[in-house]
Formats: C-alpha cells, sequence, structure tokens
C-alpha cells in the first residue's frame, strides 16, 4: 500500500520509545530489513492500531515480517484454560485463523514484496531455532542469572494474569515454570530470525527484561543472533502491549 495511501486513512500516530541496544534513528534506519510480533489477544493488533504499525514499518523499511504468535499461545492456553498439548494447539491454531481472517482486508491492501505475513511454526521449523533453542536450553540450566533474569519476566505475566483477576488453571509456581518455556522458545525464534537477517524487531510495547540484560552483555554464550539483535519499542497513539 501506498505512502499517501496510509496518510488518507487518519491512523494514529506511531513513534519510538526506545531502542534495546541504545541507537540513533540515522543507525537504526540503515537496516532495511524489521519484523514484528503479534500478539493475538491484543487489540492494537487490529484495527487501525494495526494499519498504522503497518504503514510505519513500510514507511521505514524496505521489507517487513509480520509473525502471528498463534502456536506460541498454547503455552497460555494451558496455563489459562488448562488445554491438554493437542488442545492447546488447536485454540492457539483457530485463534490464528481467527487474525488472518478479521485482518484480510487489511493485509490485502499491503505490498506483498514489501510485507510477508507468516506464522509461527513456519519459524520454529528454521535450523537456527533448533540451534539456538538448544543453546538456550543449556544456557538456562547452567546459569542461575540467566533463568532467575527469565524467570522474572515469567513471573510479571504470572502477576498480571492475578491482577486482572484471572484464574490460573494451574499452580502458579506451574504457571511461572511453563511461562518460561514461552519466553525460552520466544526468544530462541528472535535470535533465529537476527542469524536469517532480520536484525530489527518493532514491537508496541517495552522489551524483556532478559533481553535488556542480553543487550548490556550480562550473559556469556548467549545465541550470535540475539547478540546482533536490535529491538525497537514503539508507541502507538495511546496503545501499549505486553510481552506475553
Amino acid at each position: 500500500m501506498s505512502e499517501s495511501h496510509w496518510a488518507n486513512r487518519n491512523l494514529p500516530p506511531v513513534h519510538i520509545v526506545t531502542t534495546t541496544p541504545e541507537l540513533s534513528e540515522e543507525a537504526l534506519l540503515k537496516h532495511r530489513r524489521c519484523y514484528m510480533g503479534i500478539s493475538l489477544d491484543n487489540p492494537v493488533f487490529q484495527g487501525k492500531p494495526l494499519e498504522a504499525l503497518l504503514a510505519w514499518a513500510g514507511k521505514h523499511f524496505d521489507h517487513c515480517l509480520v509473525i502471528t504468535g498463534d502456536y506460541l499461545r498454547r503455552h497460555n492456553e494451558y496455563i489459562l484454560n488448562g488445554a491438554d498439548d493437542g488442545a492447546a494447539v488447536k485454540a492457539s491454531l483457530a485463534a490464528g485463523d481467527a487474525f488472518i481472517e478479521t485482518t484480510r482486508g487489511i493485509f490485502a491492501g499491503t505490498d506483498p514484496d514489501r510485507l510477508k505475513l507468516v506464522r509461527w511454526q513456519d519459524c520454529t521449523a528454521f535450523d537456527e531455532y533448533a540451534e539456538s533453542r538448544a543453546q538456550l536450553d543449556r544456557l538456562f540450566a547452567s546459569d542461575s542469572a540467566f533463568s532467575e533474569a527469565v524467570r522474572k519476566d515469567a513471573t510479571a505475566f504470572v502477576n498480571r494474569q492475578l491482577r486482572r483477576n484471572k484464574r490460573l488453571a494451574v499452580p502458579e509456581e506451574e504457571a511461572v515454570a511453563v511461562s518460561c518455556q514461552y519466553l525460552l522458545e520466544e526468544i530462541a525464534v528472535f535470535s533465529a530470525l537476527s542469524e536469517r537477517g532480520w536484525h530489527v524487531e518493532l514491537y508496541p510495547g517495552p522489551e524483556l527484561h532478559v533481553l535488556v540484560e542480553v543487550a548490556r552483555g550480562t550473559f556469556e554464550d548467549v545465541p550470535q543472533g540475539l547478540k546482533q539483535r536490535i529491538n525497537v519499542q514503539l508507541q502507538c497513539g495511546r496503545c501499549g502491549v505486553e510481552a506475553q
């Protein structure tokens, strides 16, 4: 979709809040490819906010990979609904189908040579994902500082659900453990994408604590892709989203 078409859509404004690691906008925009993960339960990824985010990506980058976080969502289906493996996968993929259907008109108006919509399992099929996941699993088991950083993000997610009066379908400690697996999978996909040349992540919300620490060089033996990765926290109007 042309920039002029987007401009006529009366879309909410989008701007950069921060980058991790910190770098100038000039340095950031020397990168010509980016990706954006879609949190299916957040309304910022529907309607005009989604159009605004895609328009911003299209204006500033030559190519943007948009990734539905559907298969990844199966972990939360277990935490919140107690769904077994098969039911959790089925519900998660159905949520991905629903997203694709409800946003079909938005994506139909984009340039397929510049913006591509893929699903989470497309990314977990990368060889780089398997390698990064194995390395992260080893680090999680051997480096207490890394495992505690992951647990901090996982605990924050579980606590958000409790503050919203959502009932957990499993004991709280198990919910944190499953959330850790969610995060390790997510981070491994980020690393794989970076290794494949998609270094810049766009996301309308704050960076994970563990990835801030990775960017600071806190941990040894993290996958190479994470060392090259750049997170761009965007603000879309007054919309905000959470990492999980």
